[in-house]
Protein backbone atom coordinates (compact mmCIF):
# COMPACT_ATOMS: atom_id res chain seq x y z
CA UNK A 1 0.00 0.00 0.00
CA UNK A 2 2.88 2.54 0.82
CA UNK A 3 4.48 1.62 -2.92
CA UNK A 4 1.22 2.49 -4.75
CA UNK A 5 0.37 5.76 -2.72
CA UNK A 6 4.05 6.63 -3.32
CA UNK A 7 3.56 5.74 -6.96
CA UNK A 8 0.55 7.63 -7.22
CA UNK A 9 1.99 11.05 -5.60
CA UNK A 10 5.24 10.55 -7.95
CA UNK A 11 3.10 10.95 -10.82
CA UNK A 12 1.22 13.41 -9.47
CA UNK A 13 4.13 15.62 -8.87
CA UNK A 14 5.73 14.84 -11.77
CA UNK A 15 2.36 15.48 -14.00
CA UNK A 16 2.25 19.01 -12.22
CA UNK A 17 5.86 20.15 -13.44
CA UNK A 18 4.68 18.67 -16.76
CA UNK A 19 2.14 21.19 -16.78
CA UNK A 20 4.32 23.65 -15.46
CA UNK A 21 7.24 22.99 -18.39
CA UNK A 22 4.92 23.13 -21.09
CA UNK A 23 3.34 26.48 -19.63
CA UNK A 24 6.75 27.97 -19.61
CA UNK A 25 6.81 27.20 -23.51
CA UNK A 26 3.21 28.66 -23.82
CA UNK A 27 1.82 25.63 -24.44
CA UNK A 28 -1.54 24.85 -23.09
CA UNK A 29 -2.75 21.42 -22.14
CA UNK A 30 -4.62 21.89 -19.09
CA UNK A 31 -5.57 25.88 -17.82
CA UNK A 32 -3.99 27.07 -14.65
CA UNK A 33 -7.69 27.42 -13.50
CA UNK A 34 -8.62 24.01 -13.66
CA UNK A 35 -5.63 22.95 -12.32
CA UNK A 36 -6.55 24.78 -9.29
CA UNK A 37 -9.66 23.25 -9.05
CA UNK A 38 -8.57 19.37 -9.57
CA UNK A 39 -5.89 20.29 -6.44
CA UNK A 40 -8.67 21.59 -4.31
CA UNK A 41 -10.80 18.77 -5.12
CA UNK A 42 -8.38 16.53 -4.04
CA UNK A 43 -6.92 18.29 -1.22
CA UNK A 44 -10.87 17.86 0.13
CA UNK A 45 -10.68 14.61 -0.55
CA UNK A 46 -7.55 13.99 1.14
CA UNK A 47 -9.14 15.95 4.44
CA UNK A 48 -12.45 13.70 4.06
CA UNK A 49 -10.71 10.54 4.36
CA UNK A 50 -8.51 11.74 7.36
CA UNK A 51 -11.60 12.91 9.07
CA UNK A 52 -13.01 9.19 8.46
CA UNK A 53 -10.04 7.62 9.53
CA UNK A 54 -10.51 9.93 12.91
CA UNK A 55 -13.88 8.74 13.54
CA UNK A 56 -13.32 5.17 12.61
CA UNK A 57 -10.57 4.71 15.01
CA UNK A 58 -12.46 6.73 17.93
CA UNK A 59 -16.09 5.60 17.37
CA UNK A 60 -15.90 2.08 15.34
CA UNK A 61 -12.92 0.29 16.41
CA UNK A 62 -13.73 -2.48 19.04
CA UNK A 63 -11.53 -2.03 21.57
CA UNK A 64 -12.44 -4.64 24.12
CA UNK A 65 -10.92 -7.31 22.15
CA UNK A 66 -8.68 -9.23 24.64
CA UNK A 67 -5.61 -10.70 23.42
CA UNK A 68 -3.06 -13.20 25.27
CA UNK A 69 -0.02 -11.64 26.28
CA UNK A 70 2.29 -15.24 27.15
CA UNK A 71 0.88 -17.14 24.73
CA UNK A 72 4.21 -17.10 21.78
CA UNK A 73 5.30 -13.93 20.53
CA UNK A 74 2.04 -13.02 18.78
CA UNK A 75 -0.79 -12.11 20.43
CA UNK A 76 -3.81 -14.41 20.08
CA UNK A 77 -7.57 -13.39 20.39
CA UNK A 78 -8.76 -15.34 23.56
CA UNK A 79 -11.83 -18.07 22.79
Amino acid sequence: MKKITGIAIILLILTFLSVIVLRIWNIEIVSIKNLLKSSATLIFLGLAIVIFIIVYGIFLRDNDQEYHKKKGNKAHPKL
